[in-house]
């Protein structure tokens, strides 16, 4: 820490004294009787910038979990090299330290935790019904802890003016870089960084601290919230662990590893289902000072050689035998100056640290343990830090200052090995339920409005639990976002039950139905009928006419395409003040010269006039509810896709207004590959897509038949520019199309074959991919969820059963008693 001064690279004499007035503080912060002055920080900033000491200043980010212990070995490597250059962007006048962090959940949450609130929509019983089911879920887990990633980054400077724009800086250039590997990364404030102290300095007491304290009281710090009350370094005369409030902790140190290390070494420490801290400081060393030590250490293992040979020549010995240990000792030397010289390899001071706590010493005892067990097994000498317990605890806040003299040389490659990336979890604050990890047993929750791009798809053969998923996240997405609406396209008609549960609409389309949809409609945007609006409508008039014309693979000739986008528009100029509909456009279709004109009229002509002519009417239905099913059974399958253009028209009108109500509009759209049936559509569809995303819209693509799918290159896209995606069980054929895709690994791949029950799966949200289990209990909820044939059948039968059974009541009742002729 001696060439931190100012920001600068100090001098000799400014090294010097640095580096005094640094074993002063060190030593006056470790011999402090008082708890609150041991704590190793002078002050924090409320926008997450701590002054560690007169000079330093440091900054955290927390970066989110992403696979890679199941990934494809070409997508590991990618990743191993991105870390490497994120840790060869530092230099010597920076400290870096990495972080995670398995926070137990509070034992007064598990069980009690409200993960849904009461909606006025939702009938309360239901949504208390949810909970329980998590709650019962959340005791289920394996370990029931929250994995935190930090790296914190220390600079110097005079003061904290001075130190913002260097760790503003950093901050950018280490979040484009994790970007890189689909790794979210944000700043932490300072109330999140004084959680994360807090949870290390006094485990399993509740965080309780508020910026609002501090100005109430006078001359009280952030350290007075944060600091315990009793702090022992000698519980039970032991100099091996500490006592902080009732628990009991002990910091242990990584002294060595195996000749070869593996990324797999330190997961499998933080996959431990015991509450842990990792911590890995960073020192980096200039690239001059590491060529120059590196050279000094082969000048002195040159002379020891010298030494040798002249010792056996005098002894009458084979002077070119040399010890192992000196000749392993020089090879290695050499190797890791070419590294450093040709290999972009670089040289730093690292340190690593493994924290564990418990209740009793017998708990801390074999937790402590099973990380040197699980260490032992991978190669890792972890040893204890006798009577340096105090040092150790602060070297273990994300502050990025070391106290521990336990330390060694390893190159980028060696540090960028120890991945800090284990056992997928996905848990995203305000996020609805998708099923429990396979690994962990722990609940997955995830926020698609926390993703870049939350479009997606949910696939899998019939049976694989496909449609009992979609029912759960609509409901997931209805009580976690009171103000969104939500609309969902049915083709098989099933899910009526559900949208009634939640004081929804249904809207059936269908020759009989009183309901109806204009093609042609724009009351949700009146005022906006610009010419990109008419550019969209005409874009859907001529998916409308591919979806009747079933044209082939060339689409619709150039010809008709004119003649169409002529007629839309003199639809709309003829209608005047009031909008057109299909009646409206067949006539200016008759009028034109051109054969094909006619050649398109009477295509149309089936929608205009006898009994397929709903659709040639005003719209007598609006998107007003927060839910709208649009119910398309009744439909052969080309008057479905004309069904379901007609719909996505009016819900890209809903999602303008919504739009400027900060409003988000949630589409789901069942049996999606329909629309990848024409080109035109396909275009249409796409270009609605990716419209959508730019006018908060959510949509949710829903196919049993991802082949067909995905053979469109349109679709290819749509999907890999989606951060959601939900695969349930697969056909050979389908997995390997999604392989493909995604550049599933082995083990991924596995997650979605025929082998995995109803309801399993792989969730790749962003750069996380989590295998999933749902095993629901049966219920309300299972039954509002489940698209079984023989259990709905079943409950089918013991609703007609019940009905005819107080018929027959109410008949008796109303009757009187039976007579005895009877």
């Amino acid at each position: 820490m001696g060439l931190l001064l100012g920001g600068r690279k100090a001098t000799g004499a400014e090294a010097k004294a640095r580096e005094e007035k640094a074993r002063r503080t060190s030593k006056a912060r470790n011999s402090a009787k008082r708890q609150l002055d041991y704590i190793g920080y002078d002050a924090m900033y409320k926008n997450g910038i701590a002054q560690v000491e007169e000079g330093l200043f440091s900054q955290t980010v927390e970066f989110s979990d992403i696979s890679y212990q199941s990934a494809r070995r070409d997508a590991q490597e990618n990743i191993f090299s991105v870390l490497s250059s994120l840790y060869n962007y530092f230099n010597a006048d920076t400290s870096v330290q990495l972080s995670i962090a398995n926070t137990p959940i509070p034992a007064d949450v598990i069980g009690s935790k409200r993960f849904f609130r009461h909606v006025a929509d939702v009938d309360d019983g239901l949504v208390d019904e949810y909970n329980r089911i998590l709650n019962d879920k959340l005791r289920e887990g394996v370990s029931n802890l929250e994995r935190h990633r930090y790296l914190t980054y220390m600079v110097g400077a005079d003061d904290v003016d001075a130190a913002t724009p260097k760790l503003a800086r950093i901050r950018a250039d280490v979040c484009q870089t994790l970007a890189r590997i689909r790794c979210d990364a944000r700043p932490v404030d300072g109330e999140e960084r004084l959680r994360a102290m807090d949870s290390i300095v006094r485990p399993k007491k509740r965080f309780e601290f508020s910026w609002d304290k501090l100005s109430q009281f006078r001359g009280l710090r952030t350290k007075n919230l944060i600091a315990p009350n009793l702090m022992d370094f000698a519980p039970e005369g032991r100099a091996d662990c500490f006592e902080s409030d009732g628990v009991f902790g002990s910091v242990l140190a990584i002294r060595d590893f195996g000749s070869m290390l593996e990324d797999y070494y330190l997961a499998n420490i933080i996959d431990l289902p015991i509450p842990l801290v990792v911590t890995l400081h960073i020192q980096p060393i200039a690239q001059s000072d590491a060529l120059a030590m590196v050279k000094r250490q082969l000048d002195w293992m040159d002379k020891e050689i010298i030494d040798e040979q002249m010792a056996a020549v005098k002894k009458g010995y084979d002077y070119s035998i040399l010890p192992p240990e000196l000749r392993y000792s020089k090879e290695e030397a050499e190797e890791l100056l070419d590294f450093l010289r040709n290999k972009n390899e670089r040289l730093f001071v690292y340190t690593g640290l493994v924290y564990t706590y418990a209740d009793s010493l017998e708990e801390l005892d074999r937790q402590v343990e099973q990380v040197v067990s699980v260490a032992q097994g991978n190669s890792l000498g972890i040893v204890g830090l006798d009577y340096r317990q105090k040092h150790a605890l602060n070297s273990m806040l994300p502050l990025g200052r070391n106290h521990v003299n336990v330390s060694r040389h390893l190159t980028t490659g060696q540090i960028a090995m120890q991945m800090p990336f284990a056992s997928q979890e996905l848990n995203q604050e305000g996020g609805g339920y998708y099923g429990q990890s396979k690994q962990s047993g722990n609940l997955v929750i995830c926020n698609r409005k926390r993703l870049a791009s939350p479009m997606g798809f949910v696939c899998g053969k019939p049976g694989s639990g496909k449609s009992f998923s979609v029912k759960r996240e609509i409901l997931n997405t209805v009580l976690a976002f009171p103000e969104d609406e939500v609309v969902i396209f049915d083709p098989a008609g099933e899910y009526s039950t559900l949208v009634g549960s939640c004081s929804g609409q249904n809207i059936r389309l269908a020759p009989d139905s009183d309901t109806s949809m204009n093609p042609f409609d724009l009351t949700d945007v009146e005022g906006k009928a610009d010419a990109a609006q008419m550019a969209f409508k005409i874009d859907a008039f001529l998916a409308l006419s591919s979806a009747m014309m079933a044209e082939g693979a060339e689409g619709l000739p150039e010809a008709d395409k004119s003649i169409i986008t002529r007629c839309v528009e003199a639809a709309y100029a003829q209608a005047g003040d009031r909008i057109p509909t299909l009646e409206d456009f067949y006539r200016v279709l008759v009028e034109q010269p051109e054969r094909e004109a006619r050649d398109i009229a009477l295509r149309y002509e089936r929608f205009v006039k006898g009994a397929l002519s709903f659709f040639n009417r005003q719209s007598n239905v609006a998107f007003k509810n927060r839910v709208t099913n649009v119910d398309l059974h009744d439909l052969s399958s080309n008057m479905r896709v004309f069904g379901m253009l007609t719909a996505l028209e009016a819900v890209r009108n809903r999602m303008y207004e919504n739009f400027e109500r900060g409003v988000t509009t949630w589409l789901y759209i069942d049996e999606v590959q329909s629309l990848f049936g024409h080109p035109a559509i396909i275009e249409y569809f796409s270009k609605f897509w990716a419209e959508g995303r730019k006018f908060n819209l959510i949509c949710t693509g829903i196919t049993q038949n991802s082949t067909y799918m995905l053979t469109h290159e349109s679709a290819r896209n749509m999907v890999l520019n989606s951060d959601f995606c939900l695969l349930h069980k697969q056909s050979a054929l389908d997995r390997k199309s999604w392989v493909d895709l995604l550049t599933l690994s082995d083990t991924e791949a596995g997650y979605i074959d025929d082998s995995i029950k109803a309801g399993e799966g792989l969730l790749v949200a962003g750069g996380v991919r989590v295998p999933i289990m749902d095993d629901f209990p049966k219920g309300a909820l299972y039954d509002l969820f489940n698209t079984k044939p023989d259990e709905i059948a079943e409950l089918k039968r013991k609703a007609v059963f019940e009905a005819n059974r107080r018929a027959s009541s109410g008949s008796r009742d109303a009757d009187g008693e039976e007579s005895p002729e009877r």
